[in-house]
Order: C-alpha cells, then sequence, then structure tokens
C-alpha cells in the first residue's frame, strides 16, 4: 500500500460529497467497512482503494466547483440602474454640450466596469488545461484529447449572462472578433460564422481531420454553460503554446483579457523552459490587483499548476519545491518590477505559495487550489468589482453636477449679457489665426521629439543593448547566475532574451514620460482658447482632456499614448473626461486607475508573439547542444549568441521599438485631430448659441441640463459598506 500512505479516503469522500452509504453501495460493502476502511486506510486493499479514488473523482468532476453567487447584489443593482435608465430625460444635444453624460452611455459602463472576472487556463498543448476547465465547470462543454485540441479561443459564460439575441450555446466567431464586445449584438452579428451546440464547438474549435473548409478564419468562440463555476467568473480557454505559431498567436492575443491566470503544466517535466518564457510573458500583462490592498497577499490572482499530479506527495512536494525555486530565479527581473509597482517586495516564500497541485480524479490533490480559486472568485474579485464600480458611480455624480452647473451658469450669464457675449466671441474669432500658429508650433515641437525618440531607441538597441548579446557578457552572466549546467542550458537563454527586453523597455517608459508635459501643455492651450478669451470666459464648457481621451479610447491607443493616459489617470486629473462614453472602461483595460500607473501603461508589449517565437527558437538550438568540460559556460554562451544572431533579435527589437513610436505618433495625431474638430464643432455652437439662439429656446436649454443633473445626481446606487 506504499502507493497510497498518504491518502485521506474519509477526506477524500466528503471532499467528493459522497456519503458513506453511497460509497458502500458504490463498492458493493456494507456501511461499517467503509467507516473501518476511512480508519484504517493502510490496510485497505489496493483494489478497493483504486476503485474508492476512481469513484471520488468521477462524481466530482461532475459537480464543478461551487462558492455560491457572489455577483447577485452587483447584479440587481446594475439591474435597478438599468430600471432607472429608462426614465432619464432626454439626451443633451451632442453638438452643442459635447461630453454630456447620457443614460446609455452610463449603462455601458457600468457593464463593463461591472464584469465579472476572466480566469484564462494557459499553457502549452496537451498539458490538460480544457479538462482542468471542464473539471472546475463540471461539465463537459470544452473538447478534450491525448492530441492538441483547442484551436481557438473560447470565452465561456454562465446561461445566465447569455444575452436574448443568442439562441445556441456556441456561436464561432472569425478573425479580428474582440472578445471586449461579446454582449454587441450588431457586432457579433457581423463576426458570427456559425452558432449550433457544443458539437459546433468541437467541429470548427479543435484541430481534427474533418474540420470544415472555412475552420482557418475562425478566431474565438462564445460559450455559455450552465455551470456553478461560472457564477463568479467567465472562463478563457485558450490554445496550447507551442503546438502552432497560429495557435500560439491567438494565445498571445488573448493576454490582455485575463484577469486571473492559471499557468497548467504537467507535473511530470513540470515547468520547464519554455514554461517559463510563457509566463514571464502572461505575467507582464497581469493585472496588479493586490496593489490597492494590502491585506491581499502578492500575486493573488496567479496559479501554477501541475497538472496530472499522479507522483507520491513526497515526490510531488519535491517537484514543486525545486520548480518555484527555479522559476523564481527565472522571473525575478519581472518579479521585481512588479513589487516596485505594488510598493511590496515578493519574495520566494511568497512566489511559492501561488504553486499547487492538480489530478482530476482525486478531490485531494486539488483541494488547496480550488479552495484558494472559490475564496479569490468569491471574496477578493467581487469587492474589488464592487469597489471599482463604487469609486466611478461616486465620479460620475460628482462630474455631472459640476458640468451642468458650469453649463447653467454660463447659459443664465448669455441671457443676462448677450452683448458682452458677442464681444468675447469676436475676440474668440479675431485670436484664431494665432492660436492655429500656436498649435501649430506646438504639435511640430512634439512630433519632432517623438521621431528624436524613434531614432534614439534604434540607436539604442544598436549602441547598448548590443552589447548585452556579446559573447563576454552572455559568459559572464551565466557564470553569475548558474552552477548547475543543466539549468543553465534549460534558462540562461531565455533569461537573457528577457533581461534585454526588460532593458529597452525602461528606456521606452523614461522617454514615454517626457512627452506628458507636452501633451498636457498642447490640451491646456485648446482648453483656454475653447472658452476663455484673456479673462473673459465665454459660454461654453470644452472637455479637451476627455475629447483627447475619448479619441486614444476609441482608436485603442498604444505607445506613449498609453503612458500619457495612464499618468493623467494617476494624477488624478481625469474626472470630468469619465463623462464620456468608453473612458472609464479604456483606462481600466490599460490597467490604468486615479492614483496608479500600470507597468504595462508605460511600456511596449515586446514579450508578443515574434519575440517568444525567436526565444523558443533560440532554446531549441541549445537544448540539444552538448556540453563538456570545464569551460562549458564558454560553449553555452557562444550557442546562445549564435541562436539569437540567427533569429535576428536585436533587429526584432529594432522593429518594435520603432512601431512603438509609431503607434505615439498615428495615435497623437487622431486624438489631436479630434480635439481640433471638438474645438471648431465648439466653435460653431457658440456662434449659435451666442447669436441665433432666443430667450426661450435659452431657458429651455436651462431646463434641459438641469433635468440631466437631477437624473444622474439621483443614481440609486448603494455604495458598499
Amino acid at each position: 500500500m506504499t502507493a497510497f500512505e498518504s491518502y485521506d479516503l474519509a477526506r477524500m469522500r466528503a471532499d467528493a460529497k459522497i456519503s458513506q452509504e453511497g460509497m458502500a453501495t458504490h463498492l458493493g460493502i456494507s456501511q461499517s467497512q467503509v467507516s473501518r476502511y476511512e480508519q484504517d486506510p493502510d490496510n485497505t486493499p489496493l483494489g478497493v482503494v483504486k476503485a474508492w479514488v476512481k469513484y471520488c473523482g468521477d462524481i466530482s468532476t461532475k459537480q464543478g466547483l461551487e462558492y455560491g453567487a457572489p455577483y447577485r447584489d452587483i447584479a440587481t443593482q446594475i439591474k435597478l440602474m438599468s430600471d432607472y435608465a429608462e426614465t432619464a430625460p432626454a439626451p443633451l444635444d451632442d453638438a452643442l454640450f459635447k461630453g454630456a453624460p447620457t443614460a446609455a452611455s452610463f449603462m455601458r459602463e457600468v457593464r463593463n466596469l461591472g464584469r465579472k472576472p476572466r480566469v484564462a487556463a494557459c499553457g502549452r498543448f496537451d498539458q490538460g488545461k480544457s479538462r482542468l476547465a471542464n473539471t472546475l465547470m463540471g461539465s463537459d462543454a470544452l473538447p478534450t484529447a491525448f492530441q492538441p485540441a483547442t484551436a481557438i479561443i473560447s470565452l465561456v459564460r454562465h446561461v445566465s449572462d447569455r444575452p436574448s439575441w443568442i439562441k445556441e450555446d456556441v456561436w464561432i466567431m472569425r478573425k479580428g472578433f474582440d472578445m471586449n464586445h461579446a454582449s454587441d449584438e450588431q457586432y457579433c452579428n457581423d463576426y458570427k460564422i456559425v452558432a449550433g451546440s457544443f458539437d459546433t464547438l468541437k467541429k470548427y474549435g479543435t484541430h481534427n481531420d474533418n474540420q470544415p473548409a472555412d475552420a482557418d478564419q475562425c478566431f474565438a468562440a462564445l460559450v455559455y454553460v450552465d455551470s456553478p463555476f461560472l457564477l463568479g467568473c467567465d472562463l478563457l480557454d485558450l490554445p496550447g503554446y507551442g503546438h502552432s505559431h497560429d495557435d500560439h498567436t491567438k494565445a498571445e492575443l488573448a493576454h490582455s483579457l485575463a484577469d486571473v491566470l492559471i499557468y497548467a503544466s504537467a507535473a511530470q517535466g513540470f515547468m520547464d523552459q519554455q514554461d517559463l518564457q510563457f509566463a514571464n510573458a502572461l505575467l507582464k500583462q497581469l493585472p496588479t490587483i493586490e496593489t490597492n490592498d494590502d491585506t491581499l497577499p502578492v500575486l493573488r490572482n496567479v496559479y501554477f499548476v501541475a497538472t496530472m499530479a499522479r507522483q507520491d506527495h513526497a515526490d510531488l512536494e519535491d517537484i514543486i519545491t525545486k520548480a518555484s525555486s527555479r522559476a523564481y530565479a527565472h522571473l525575478l527581473e519581472g518579479l521585481q518590477a512588479r513589487g516596485e509597482l505594488i510598493g511590496r517586495p515578493i519574495s520566494q516564500t511568497d512566489f511559492r505559495a501561488r504553486f499547487f497541485t492538480y489530478l482530476v480524479d482525486d478531490p485531494s490533490r486539488r483541494k488547496a487550489f480550488e479552495e484558494d480559486l472559490a475564496d479569490l472568485l468569491s471574496k477578493v474579485c467581487p469587492v474589488q468589482v464592487r469597489g471599482r464600480l463604487d469609486g466611478w458611480v461616486v465620479e460620475l455624480k460628482n462630474s455631472t453636477k459640476a458640468y451642468c452647473d458650469g453649463w447653467t451658469a454660463r447659459l443664465v450669464e448669455l441671457l443676462e449679457s448677450r452683448d458682452r457675449a458677442q464681444g468675447s466671441l469676436e475676440m474668440l474669432e479675431r485670436a484664431e489665426p494665432l492660436r492655429h500658429r500656436r498649435i501649430g508650433s506646438k504639435t511640430e515641437r512634439i512630433l519632432s521629439t517623438i521621431a528624436v525618440n524613434k531614432s534614439a531607441s534604434t540607436e539604442y538597441v544598436k549602441a547598448d543593448l548590443s552589447n548585452l548579446v556579446t559573447l563576454d557578457y552572455v559568459e559572464k552572466r551565466i557564470r553569475e547566475r548558474y552552477e548547475d549546467k543543466k539549468d543553465a542550458q534549460q534558462l540562461a537563454g531565455s533569461y537573457l532574451i528577457d533581461h534585454v527586453q526588460n532593458t529597452l523597455n525602461s528606456f521606452l517608459a523614461e522617454r514615454a514620460q517626457e512627452l506628458v508635459p507636452d501633451i498636457n501643455d498642447i490640451l491646456a492651450d485648446y482648453q483656454a482658447a475653447g472658452t476663455s478669451v484673456g479673462d473673459v470666459e465665454l459660454g461654453t464648457i470644452f472637455n479637451v482632456k476627455g475629447v483627447f481621451l475619448g479619441a486614444l479610447a476609441a482608436t485603442g491607443a498604444g505607445g506613449a499614448m498609453a503612458a500619457w493616459a495612464a499618468a493623467t489617470a494617476a494624477s488624478e486629473e481625469v474626472g470630468p473626461a469619465m463623462l464620456l462614453p468608453g473612458v472609464a472602461s479604456y483606462l481600466a483595460g490599460i490597467g490604468a486607475t486615479a492614483g496608479m500607473v500600470s507597468a504595462t501603461s508605460l511600456i511596449a508589449a515586446l514579450a508578443g508573439p515574434i519575440a517568444l517565437a525567436i526565444g523558443l527558437a533560440a532554446l531549441l538550438g541549445v537544448a540539444t547542444y552538448s556540453l563538456f568540460g570545464p569551460s562549458w559556460q564558454s560553449r553555452l554562451a557562444k550557442k546562445i549568441c549564435e541562436a539569437l544572431k540567427e533569429q535576428h533579435f536585436l533587429e526584432t527589437l529594432t522593429k518594435y521599438s520603432e512601431k512603438y513610436w509609431d503607434d505615439t505618433r498615428h495615435s497623437f495625431q487622431k486624438g489631436l485631430a479630434a480635439t481640433e474638430a471638438a474645438f471648431q464643432e465648439n466653435l460653431t455652437n457658440l456662434r449659435k448659441l451666442v447669436n441665433a439662439t432666443s430667450h426661450e429656446e435659452m431657458t429651455a436649454m436651462i431646463s434641459k441640463v438641469e433635468a440631466t443633473r437631477d437624473f444622474f445626481g439621483g443614481i440609486p446606487w448603494r455604495q458598499r459598506n
């Protein structure tokens, strides 16, 4: 019975929610015999233990992980908001009242910010990701196989979250589909390829010999399952890494969607060099949910799971201890950067606490993982979602009141002093040529800075980063970091790639921050020109940061523009801009909230599919290289340098750094064009308001503005105690 010494038969039965009577019936023995086996498991016959374990596993996998319905209160609140939105007054004329809140935009933001967290199951192919996901759900909805099965991204949601216009269990979506629009009827219909049952997912979403002709156009699936697990989260099931470039790219594109990471790796060969490279890229994009809550352990939303954990408990403990130690050393630079962001260091003990075992047919070997995940999804995440909603609703109320009160005061002033307002308008129009020259000069300076930064980044790769992939430097790092030859052969190449990328990221972040004052300066110029001439206030409110942020949100801007948006949110200057549609969810999407800047908001995502592919190709070349003799470090360094040169590593970094600044220029120009268009529209409306609006029309406008203020001020949102 040595192989089963550590099995706690009573706990295993209880975890599977099987009574002693039920176990006795299944085994064909008496209840008293079941009780005796539980009291003395060491002397239980091997055949009985095997049947016991299998029955517990079979039953538990059909139940799904249950932890209540933690979003019931939030859903009730959102439903209350939806009903309240039906009573909203007619929206203010957007042509004149630019950026005015509407009931429709309010509800979109409430739903976006109030969504359940997305749990991503990631890992290399054939590591049991889909089986793990099915066990959590207590369902066989996701296809599994001994060969790579998952071929597309599946967003799995509870049936109660299925929109009324979706009648089927599965919708297959074509390439280009954005998961963030999964509840948008028109958008989903535009991207739908086919709809049907779970068999449709198996047909279109897996690697099989009978795929339809249009299977190469399939990118994602929307799947709806009646599972208790999905009451507190949505599940992302991703293609496995390492099977094909297409699978790899799809998985990479979904990284930014995840709020919780489950990285699955088989216990046999747990967290090898490829796993570590993938995990490193994933951690860079995962939200730091512990940033604003010191009571949360670090890496609270991260799980490294040893699947297929059939080894003896002592062996498993040794596997996980060694893997976590090796992974910590390898990922240390990234973990230190994450620690700086959250304001707390991440120790090796902290890191080890995020490693778990998992065995589908043995509940005892997945209990710790499931209990920890259930606690996260039932207690931690709902509190954070509710806090995010509470903060936004308060900001919305305050900003709407300020916006409407400002408009009311200015409209009243226009009623009482139209002649003075007409004089102010004439001054503004005469100042237009000077304003154009001033804005043009500042625009050229910003574009010049972007061009200089692009050239400097290219030169930095050539002159500085090239020194990090020389034979002498690589050998030095190997000698400093690795005593064990095997560890060095497995990890040194991917460590070096990540180290070089981190160095470039820091350079880009510093350069991005240099643009922030100049962008703020040009927007301040627009703000002043749109609301006053000299010390004379005009009759409109022009929310320039809202317009600029709205343009970035609409285009999904990246590069240094994301850095500007994050810095603006961190400085808590973004308040009025939150009124514009999509701004709040855009800032949340890039990891930016008031008082905090996420590292992913400031730098390019250089650990993308191409950079990872380079790392994997380099690893394959090094892993098969024989190292003998006392100077193995030198030979390994030479092999790594040759592999990186062969994969054009520095050229790839140059390409991505240049793209970062190209994206910056494009986003800035788009944002500025939208700001200029809004300014001109503001000027046109000002002319109409001052010259052509009657006393009766002005009075009616004041009434509408006050009705809007009262509606948003009366939002019946109950804040968390």
